[in-house]
């Protein structure tokens, strides 16, 4: 017999995580010592935290989007089994450390291993979250007689481009470091538009 848990304890508990991580992001952005500042000097102080303002951005993005993601995946489900809850729990390990990486780019983004570096763990992330979608459909989804299979098709090509992107924007650090910190900042935007698991996930039946 599989162990089932409550899908309301399961979310609250990753949306934690989630919510955590995000705001750790936040931390790493240091308020300069303006003390004794003149308005020149104030104006170099605020413009070398840009780096980290924008790596803030770019990862709280990348968590917005695998938060999104998360939530059409399960919000229909019931309960969740075993398996589910350990895949899930490697995402969220990925996910409350991704503010480490984040505050490397920040203070070195022009290094090339640590550029590379934050593009290798958003790409595991974004594996282990595939993971999790591939057990789920083949666990609650696939057969189902009211899921178009064309739809988990076009879902999961669309999860799978995710850490395959970010892969290829961090091996293009080896080319330059500033392609592949563009990469990173646009592949979640592009990733925030409504996606298969957007439209169609949310008209499928719940489980019961």
């Amino acid at each position: 017999m599989k162990s089932f848990m409550n899908l309301n304890r399961f979310e609250a508990f990753s949306d934690g995580v989630f919510a955590i991580a995000m705001t750790l992001l936040v931390i790493e952005i240091k308020v300069p010592d303006l003390s004794e500042a003149t308005a020149s000097t104030a104006i170099n102080a605020l413009i070398h935290t840009v780096p980290h303002i924008l790596s803030y951005i770019t990862s709280f993005l990348v968590i917005g989007v695998l938060w999104l993601n998360h939530h059409a995946l399960f919000h229909l489900l019931k309960r969740v089994d075993r398996s589910v809850l350990t895949i899930n729990l490697v995402l969220l390990m990925c996910i409350a450390f991704i503010p480490f990486p984040t505050a490397l780019i920040g203070e070195y983004g022009r290094l090339q291993p640590i550029v590379m570096f934050y593009g290798l763990t958003l790409s595991l992330t974004g594996i282990v979250y595939n993971v999790l979608w591939f057990y789920a459909v083949r666990q609650y989804l696939w057969g189902h007689p009211q899921v178009d299979r064309r739809f988990i098709y076009q879902a999961s090509l669309w999860s799978i481009g995710y850490p395959i992107l970010y892969l290829i924007a961090s091996l293009l650090s080896f080319n330059s470091t500033t392609l592949s910190t563009i990469l990173y900042i646009l592949i979640p935007l592009f990733y925030l538009f409504p996606s298969a698991i957007d439209r169609q996930l949310v008209s499928l039946p719940d489980e019961s």
